[in-house]
């Protein structure tokens, strides 16, 4: 049975104490109250089925999460819109009396409000409706940051250990800026053993909420941060930031210094240079018009931080939201033929090196998985392989890779072993073919999102690029 819960004003009451204290006993403390009441309960679920491959970069991990559902990015960028009015991407208005957040939607017939999203603070304690549930066992915790009311909570999807969330006591659309990198570096301030980054603020490359300034943190290392930098770079005039490029599939410049105010200089420019950013050959156009000629930008970064020692580090992603005829997803978004494993927006998480999949290959993996070894020792051609899995809706989006993977890898799945130790149950992780092949395509999607590929047109983008940074 749950522990009953103390109220809101407690909670943030008791976390203030432990925070001037020691960061570490504070946020155990929200931490050990979302288990306790139930509210974490469902992070088991969510990462039940985890493994790492490795890939030309290194480590990368991969998570098929079943609590939460598969988005579509139209969906996405469509609620990011009508979030939007006569001042752009989301209206904001005051925090309500007592710091609870922003004042809510009335509910129909008077009564308690319902929030505007999901990381409204008025989740907490909000009974629910059939559009918008409850979240019994929520409690948000009062942080300072950049002068700002923030609030601190966990997620209950839990995609690494104690994954929080940071978000605006204001309901206010995201936002890349310098006020925002201050915020990050506060939070590292408060939380120096946490990392902390930020969704971008554009549709497509921003993550499931853009109608809500938010960030996510938590105790994990990513593949990302173990990535080396690969050339380094000179900011004139920031001698006390060491810059370099990152050996990564997506575009990432490092920033490295002990002067926070130094770094947050370097990242200012790397932002306002890239957001007037156009490289034609590889397809980056900064800003284009839209059918009734208004400016439609599409720069925008991932801006992720931590400490390494003494030092503050801030990984930033150069990202581009641009669509065009031929790649109506996104001209750096995966395309259609690997959004069998993963079409959803490539947001944060994403980005880093984990990959975040739809609960549904849960389901899918297992039958093909089968299909496959089947098809390896019976001697079955790629081509009858690939026709078999089209009758059935649950394997036909796999077909032609599954085709592909047995082209390349059928000895392998015919030998003893190839199913691993949970073959055929749904719910278990794949054979090792299988998972090698799943974080080969989650590679794939990571190189679809870099604005400079890894060749020469891409080697000549980051020449012009770091350029005007000089």
């Amino acid at each position: 049975m749950s522990a009953p819960l103390p109220p809101p004003s407690e909670v943030r009451a008791a976390f203030g104490r432990l925070l001037g204290r020691d960061a570490e006993q504070a946020v155990a403390y929200l931490h050990d109250l979302g288990v306790s009441s139930g509210y974490l309960a469902s992070a088991a679920g969510a990462r039940s089925i985890r493994w790492t491959s490795e890939s030309a970069y290194g480590p990368l991990e991969c998570t098929i999460n079943l609590a939460k559902p598969e988005k579509d990015p139209r969906a996405i960028a469509a609620a990011a819109s009508a979030a939007g009015g006569a001042g752009g991407a989301g209206a904001a208005s005051r925090p309500a009396a007592g710091g609870a957040g922003t004042a809510s939607r009335p509910a129909a017939g008077g009564g308690v409000g319902v929030p505007q999203c999901d990381l409204c603070w008025e989740n907490e304690g909000f009974p629910g409706t059939p559009e918008h549930p409850a979240k019994p066992g929520l409690r948000i915790a009062a942080i300072e940051l950049g002068g700002e009311r923030w609030g601190l909570q966990f997620s209950p999807y839990a995609y690494f250990d104690e994954h929080c969330i940071a978000l605006s006591a204001e309901h206010r659309p995201m936002k890349i800026d310098e006020a925002g990198f201050e915020r990050l570096l506060d939070f590292i301030d408060l939380f120096p053993f946490y990392f902390v980054g930020s969704n971008a603020d554009l549709p497509i490359v921003g993550g499931s909420i853009l109608s809500h300034d938010h960030f996510q943190g938590g105790r994990h290392t990513f593949p990302l941060m173990n990535a080396p930098v690969e050339r380094a770079v000179e900011l004139p005039g920031l001698p006390e930031v060491r810059v370099g490029v990152v050996t990564w599939p997506a575009s990432v410049l490092r920033l490295a210094s002990r002067d926070r105010a130094a770094l947050v200089r370097a990242a200012a420019r790397v932002l306002d240079a890239w957001r007037d950013f156009s490289f034609e050959p590889a397809g980056v156009r900064a800003c284009s018009r839209s059918a009734d000629g208004a400016t439609v930008r599409h720069n925008t970064l991932n801006p992720i931080v931590r400490r390494v020692g003494p030092a503050y580090v801030m990984d930033l992603v150069l990202r581009n939201n641009r669509t065009d005829g031929a790649r109506p997803w996104g001209v750096f978004h995966p395309g259609e033929e690997l959004h069998h494993i993963k079409k959803e927006n490539i947001g944060l998480i994403e980005i880093m090196g984990l990959a975040v999949l739809p609960p549904r290959l849960a389901r899918e993996l297992p039958i093909v998985q089968r299909e496959l070894i089947a098809a390896a020792r019976e001697g079955r051609s790629p081509r009858e392989l690939e026709a078999r899995l089209l009758t059935c809706a649950d394997t036909a989006p796999h077909a032609p890779w599954a085709a592909d993977v047995l082209a390349r890898r059928g000895a392998e799945l015919a030998a003893d072993g190839a199913d691993g130790p949970h073959a055929g149950a749904e719910g278990g992780a794949p054979g090792p073919v299988v998972r090698e092949e799943v974080a080969r395509v989650f590679a794939a999607v990571l190189e679809s999102t870099g604005v400079f590929k890894r060749d020469e047109t891409g080697t000549a983008g980051w020449d012009a690029f770091l350029e005007e940074l000089g």
